[in-house]
């Protein structure tokens, strides 16, 4: 069986492409810097069979190739790949024109990467193949700041719905996985400079976020790696157009 996982080399994608491993798929990883690719791909050996390449989301003419280039079966695909820009509506109105980078970069990553890697792919996904779509929790409620962020991943969300229908008579299922606050390093960084904007320390911060989840902590990239699993096993071949929320999100404002 044969996996790819985008975004693969860290955090999320790095604990899937593991998982993975653990259940004997022969795993393909993909993400921007090929230092962070060689570096994940040399750790996980050791668990399975595993290769990487470079490929960035943001840039259409590199998905066509990559795509292009591929060749044999591709029984799960799952879409992990995904950065977030933070800037309110409010700011920088007089030059959103000259400095729109940040929300065409997070667009161009999460959401029109996401769909047109899986439209080069599909002729590759075999009948009763499987797609899992990283989304957020940020994908069905909004946080101030996170414009982009959030209508890239809402929209994730209904990319799933549609592929789910259109790809069902093949056996194909779609779902899609909504983390919240997950323990990565771009989590701790979030909560760093959020709790520097609120002039509190990161230790009162993580209380606060975590005192209204039901299980009082960041959901580990382990425990979003055995959902992933699940949704790419046969006994998850009648569940698909789902997004699947892991506990409850905290909302800035």
């Amino acid at each position: 069986m044969i996996a790819l996982v985008t975004g693969g080399s860290r955090g999320i994608g790095k604990a899937i492409a593991k998982r993975l491993l653990d259940l004997g798929y022969h795993v393909r990883i993909c993400a921007r810097h090929k230092g962070e690719i060689d570096a994940c791909v040399a750790e996980l050996k050791k668990s399975g069979s595993i290769d990487g390449g470079v490929l960035d989301l943001a840039d259409r003419k590199a998905i066509f190739q990559y795509c292009k280039a591929w060749s044999g079966p591709l029984d799960l695909l799952v879409n992990n790949a995904g950065l977030c820009h933070v800037q309110r509506i409010q700011e920088g109105q007089d030059a959103w024109l000259e400095d729109a980078t940040f929300w065409d970069e997070v667009i161009n990553v999460n959401l029109a990467g996401a769909h047109f890697l899986t439209k080069g792919l599909l002729r590759h996904i075999p009948d009763n193949g499987r797609i899992v779509n990283i989304a957020s929790q940020l994908g069905v409620e909004a946080r101030a700041g996170y414009g982009a962020y959030c209508a890239s991943k809402f929209g994730l969300i209904g990319l799933t719905k549609c592929w789910a229908k259109e790809l069902g008579a093949r056996g194909i299922t779609v779902n899609a996985v909504l983390p919240g606050w997950v323990a990565t390093d771009q989590a701790k960084g979030d909560m760093e400079r959020i709790a520097r904007e609120k002039g509190e320390s990161a230790d009162e911060l993580y209380q606060q976020v975590c005192a209204p989840l039901e299980l009082k902590r960041f959901t580990t990239p382990e425990e979003i790696a055995n959902l992933v699993a699940f949704l790419a096993s046969r006994e998850a071949s009648g569940v698909t157009g789902r997004d699947w929320l892991l506990n409850t999100i905290w909302n800035q404002e």
